[in-house]
């Protein structure tokens, strides 16, 4: 019933705690009632043979499997039933309706050789999906946070050839919130040459999940937005032993990027696996103008599962993860990057049905992170006569961020209701060590504690409720927060120069509301509210003049223990019309952000290396206000021709300094077409991007305007058998040469990082 994209308008901070006692307030009800409607593909088509299993309050079940125009009736049910429909080749989906709801549509994702990208647009657990073709996360040489470039509000910085970060609505590095398969996770250095989620291949993800605002409580702590990954696994079998797998490659001639995977799983009625494997490489590329960049890489990627079902009701599962990352080329940073190690593990086991709860949860993790940088290729290594100093450098810098956690969660239907309870800690730990020596005999001039052994806890509980109706859904979660920060290792200089204990404590309330109101049929609103609160991250506590990630100067930053935690309250509204062939989707948001992290200019601190500019700059708190929005209208003119349109803008504003905020990109607006021929077994795909001049820029710390641009991409795909394809396409048709407001500079010259100039890439893909 309420499918497709959905967002909220938020009320304010009384109407998120009286609405969620409203809510908490709901009784059991009713008498037993049916539920019907029909399971449709992505084209609006019916699904024949889907199961359709109807989960309601005490214990009341159903089933019923859809007939040749895709309808199902289930009776006997009372209350909220959470429908789960299964389909051959297609992606399963969960979604809650009312009891008496009747004519609820299903949209179903067809299952790709490659996944799909899923973007939730509200509250999580209240809203549905919208997917996108799993494609996007492949092109352009196998970057995930690349390809989300294509996502309404979702942007992403690049700092080398690969393991760009992700940027949602404005919001950067920290106050996004990462996961893996649950797992909460973080960057491996302090240069941030990686994200959270740039050490998974992307031939392993099933699924990326975007929360745009602060409805993914339930995940973890200080999600002003959050992104998750999940990976792949096998399905269970009731016919015997059923094998699967994948294998395929692809190469792009600029900067000559070559791709490669395989996995081969397994599934019983009982047991289940899959590995995972990839390798991928890149060399420099060239610009629009036939400038080289920078752009070596390699990477070669392994993830595997197991599952165990020792009964229909619980599940046991295991999940790991390898990745080794060598001699990547970072333009943007002062270091190249000489490795990434990266080992992740995670346990969990989950059981449906029962007494008490629904649905019970619960997963224990471990992700060892090891990352070292040199200078080798950059200008300090060599030797400048008038410079300080005149000879060559040598930098390493080693870095360890190891993170353990664990997770659980409670759910039960009660009447309307869908209850949940749970809660979640985390331990990240952080170090790293620069020594720099004088290159031509290799002695140590001095050495550095960049990240001082330092440590971010956080234990956190929340409670959250979903009344459904027959036309109305309405949700709301409260969490609370214990967090702990503390740095073992500390110089004599933060400690002299700064004011306050490094070893903070700290209790953080966050909560949010969100409802879906289906006006009439095919038409629905959403709205809702929510604030969230986010720790300060190491390098804003501890610091000691080390050049800043966000802000993308060279400078060097002087850490704050003083710093208090940011505090987000966003406001949402959202619109889904569906008139015949035509969807429409409209989604506005506003954010103010008080104790905004920010930098000040301190020209009583001497900087640390005479290399780096002369002003040395501190952290401090201050408020910024966001806003902005997307629209998306599709149009299916018949089975064989689409096109749609989007267009996204964020505004923010740094209220403290009375600019604009830092990192917001420019307006932007994408246009594509698809055609399908030979009944489907050939699409091409036609897409222009129009990204406008971005001059509301932070002058005061650095940020420079870029100019607009617009790129054209051409893609075809042929399913040559059931089994295999073959894929090929040219970007950046026009040979354009731009970059992304969002690059960051380069230290020496800069200038931000250009993008790669016509590409052309041919991929095949076989499943098995």
């Amino acid at each position: 019933m309420f499918s497709g994209r959905k967002k909220q308008l938020r009320c304010g901070w009384n109407a998120v705690w009286t609405s969620f006692l409203w809510v908490s307030l709901m009784l059991c009800a009713g008498a037993a009632l049916a539920v019907d409607g029909r399971v449709v593909d992505g084209n609006g088509e019916p699904v024949e043979g889907a199961t359709v299993r109807a989960r309601a309050a005490a214990g009341a079940t159903a089933v019923a499997t859809t007939a040749s125009d895709g309808r199902f009736e289930l009776a006997d049910l009372s209350g909220a039933v959470r429908l789960e429909v299964e389909a051959s080749g297609f992606r399963p989906r969960s979604l809650r309706v009312s009891a008496q709801a009747t004519d609820v549509e299903v949209d179903l994702t067809r299952l790709t050789a490659r996944g799909e990208i899923v973007v939730t647009a509200a509250m999580p657990e209240l809203a549905t999906e919208v997917d996108v073709p799993g494609s996007e996360m492949e092109r352009g040489g196998g970057d995930l946070a690349e390809a989300m470039r294509g996502l309404n509000g979702v942007a992403a910085k690049r700092r080398g050839a690969i393991n760009l970060e992700p940027s949602i609505r404005g919001l950067q590095e920290e106050q996004v919130g990462l996961f893996v398969d649950g797992t909460r996770t973080f960057p491996a250095g302090p240069a941030r040459m990686d994200s959270g989620i740039s050490h998974v291949g992307p031939h392993a993800i099933d699924t990326v999940r975007v929360v745009k605002g602060p409805y993914a409580l339930t995940w973890g702590a200080g999600t002003m937005s959050a992104l998750e990954l999940v990976t792949s696994r096998p399905a269970f079998s009731t016919g015997g032993l059923s094998w699967q797998g994948r294998a395929g490659g692809a190469w792009s001639d600029n900067g000559d990027r070559a791709d490669g995977y395989l996995s081969v799983g397994a599934g019983s009625e009982r047991w289940r696996f899959l590995v995972n494997g990839g390798y991928r490489t890149g060399d420099d590329y060239e610009d629009g103008d036939g400038a080289e960049v920078p752009g070596d890489y390699e990477s070669t990627d392994l993830r595997w599962h197991l599952g165990w079902q020792p009964t229909d009701s619980w599940l046991v599962e295991y999940l790991g993860g390898y990745q080794q990352q060598n001699d990547i080329d970072y333009p943007g940073r002062l270091l190249d990057a000489t490795y990434f190690h990266t080992r992740s593990h995670a346990v969990s086991a989950s059981k449906t049905g029962g007494d008490t709860f629904d649905e019970v949860y619960v997963q224990a993790y471990r992700n060892l992170k090891n990352h070292r940088m040199n200078n080798d290729e950059k200008p300090t290594a060599q030797p400048a006569p008038g410079r300080i100093p005149p000879f060559g450098l040598r930098v390493d810098l080693p870095t360890e961020a190891d993170t353990s956690g664990a997770r659980a969660r409670f759910s039960l239907i009660r009447g309307a209701v869908e209850w949940s309870f749970g809660g979640d800690l985390y331990r990240t730990e952080q170090m790293a060590e620069r020594r720099i020596f004088r290159r031509s005999n290799d002695f140590l001039i001095f050495t550095d504690n960049v990240w001082p052994e330092a440590t971010i806890e956080d234990l956190g509980g929340w409670a959250q409720a979903v009344w459904v109706g027959a036309r109305t859904q309405v949700g709301a979660t409260v969490r609370i927060d214990a967090v702990e920060s503390s740095a073992d290792d500390l110089t004599a200089f933060y400690l002299a120069n700064t004011v306050g204990d490094p070893d903070q404590d700290d209790t953080h309330v966050s909560a949010a509301i969100s409802a879906a109101f289906e006006v009439q049929d095919g038409w629905s609103l959403t709205v809702g509210a929510g604030r969230t609160v986010r720790t300060p991250s190491v390098l804003e506590l501890y610091s000691d003049r080390f050049p800043a990630t966000k802000f993308q100067i060279a400078a060097e930053l002087m850490g704050n223990p003083q710093l208090v935690a940011e505090e987000a309250l966003e406001l949402n509204i959202g619109s889904r019309a569906r008139f015949g062939d035509v969807l429409l989707q409209v989604d506005l948001f506003y954010r103010t952000i008080d104790d905004y992290i920010t930098i000040v200019p301190d020209p009583t601190l001497p900087r640390r290396l005479p290399l780096s500019p002369q002003t040395v700059y501190r952290y401090v708190n201050g408020e910024a206000d966001f806003w902005g929005g997307e629209l998306r209208l599709d149009h299916r003119v018949n089975r064989n021709v689409a096109w749609h349109i989007a267009l996204d803008q964020v505004r923010g504003e740094d209220t403290t300094f009375d600019e604009p905020a830092f990192g917001t990109p420019p307006f932007r607006a994408t246009l594509g077409a698809q055609f399908l021929v030979f009944d489907g077994r050939l699409s091409i795909d036609v897409e222009g991007r129009f990204v406008d001049d971005q001059d509301r820029v932070a002058t005061s710390r650095f940020e420079s305007p870029t100019e607009g641009y617009e790129l054209f991409d051409v893609m075809a795909a042929w399913r040559l058998t059931p089994e295999l394809s073959l894929s090929a396409g040219v970007f950046n048709l026009t040979d354009e040469a731009y970059t992304d407001h969002l690059n960051s500079p380069s230290p020496f010259t800069r200038q931000r990082i250009f993008e790669p100039g016509q590409s052309a890439r041919i991929a095949l893909d076989f499943r098995f």
